[in-house]
């Protein structure tokens, strides 16, 4: 056993016993797998632990020369912090619609704040709360089903959809980190609310289909401000849900905004939220730019790490929204195209996928679900591709092939 300080406590470690700086010794056992679970021993008072280096493991999600991200290792033993882990797994055709409907509540719930934000009437901060139960729920459910519905985008309705797409990929960031579950409930709500300034912004500014001036850029950076003088003034906003939206903009070398805040100065709520909100810019579809694939948005954040994003954290968001998050549309080895419906755990790059066209003979195939990390499979993904280049209407094959299930 060996004894080492809080500040010394990493990724990888296996902790025996802890201690507070009172002297308290509290029964903590397990892998550390990422920095959340460091940052709530903290919260806990935690100072001194005694840790393992024989069940050390190396935790470090690597690209190869193909550009492919593979897990070193998986964590083990790590300990659950969420109540709602016991809940009862559903399928992806038992939950699908289900996460149809809350989407669709999630939408309308946007909508509805900009409409009384413009009226000059306050945000009900409980119908966003109960709004990410309802996401909450869902993901320990199947997170699978709320990927993939995030996925069918609309090109018109991106201020509405950006929002509860971070609120999504927050939820599940936030369970793969093993966050405590009123945690999970405050970042959730605080997604939703991150964009709210939005609605102050000049429409001429927020929808150029261009390059925004330097002035129009200084208007654009003033919708963080907004957002947060909004919620400083929103009965029952919580600090987490208000951290979330006010410095979702900042980067680790200080080249953030609105406050320049740089390393230890940016929460971990903040951190995950850049890398989120990052994730999905890269990736919508807008009026006047298609979104870029997620393997491609997913390069960029390693690129800019660990100089905007924490690296350790954008590692671990890899690694629970999968390389291929459901609901992408992949070009498989065979030359098919397949729509990617669940992740496989423990193998990133191979998750289950629906089979149905054939790009060199150009033309559907009998829709086949193939699970890709079956050893018998001798097939396999060449890259994520976007339908309008192959003419086909993804959300229409969703919804006739996915939502019919």
């Amino acid at each position: 056993m060996k004894t080492i300080n809080i500040a010394q406590l990493a990724s990888g470690m296996y902790v025996v016993n802890a201690q507070t700086s009172s002297g308290k010794a509290l029964k903590i056992q397990g892998l550390i797998s990422n920095p959340a679970q460091i940052e709530l021993l903290r919260s806990k008072g935690v100072t001194q632990l005694s840790i393992d280096p024989a069940k050390q493991q190396p935790t470090e999600l690597e690209a190869d020369d193909s550009g492919q991200f593979n897990m070193a290792a998986t964590a083990v033993d790590s300990p659950s912090l969420s109540a709602r882990q016991s809940m009862k797994k559903l399928s992806m055709a038992q939950e699908i619609k289900k996460a149809k409907a809350l989407y669709s509540e999630a939408k309308s719930l946007q909508k509805r704040a900009f409409a009384d934000i413009t009226n000059g009437k306050a945000i009900n901060v409980a119908d966003f709360r109960r709004c990410a139960e309802g996401f909450i729920d869902s993901v320990f459910r199947n997170q699978d089903a709320l990927l993939c519905i995030s996925r069918m985008r609309e090109k018109d309705a991106y201020l509405l959809e950006h929002s509860v797409n971070v609120s999504i990929l927050m939820t599940i960031f936030a369970k793969y980190l093993k966050l405590d579950e009123p945690t999970i409930e405050e970042l959730a709500t605080g997604a939703l609310l991150h964009d709210i300034g939005k609605i102050k912004v000049p429409d001429a500014i927020l929808n150029k289909p261009g390059r925004l001036t330097d002035d129009e850029f200084v208007v654009m950076r003033q919708h963080v401000e907004f957002s947060r003088d909004i919620l400083q003034q929103t009965e029952g906003i919580s600090p987490i849900s208000l951290d979330v939206a006010a410095n979702h903009h900042e980067r680790m070398d200080g080249r953030g905004y609105p406050a320049g805040l740089q390393q230890e100065q940016i929460s971990l709520h903040a951190r995950m939220i850049a890398i989120v909100d990052t994730y999905d810019a890269i990736t919508a579809q807008r009026v006047y730019k298609s979104g870029q694939s997620c393997v491609r948005a997913l390069k960029i954040l390693r690129a800019d790490s660990p100089a905007h994003f924490d690296l350790e954290l954008v590692k671990q968001f890899i690694a629970a929204i999968g390389m291929y998050p459901p609901g992408t549309l992949v070009l498989m080895d065979s030359e098919k195209l397949a729509l990617v419906l669940e992740n496989n755990p423990n193998s990133l790059t191979c998750p289950v996928v629906k089979v149905f066209y054939h790009t060199k003979r150009r033309c559907y195939l009998p829709p086949l679900t193939v699970d890709l990390a079956n050893p018998k499979c001798d097939d396999a993904i060449k890259s994520a591709v976007d339908a309008a280049d192959y003419g086909i209407d993804l959300k229409k094959f969703f919804n006739e092939f996915i939502m019919q299930v």
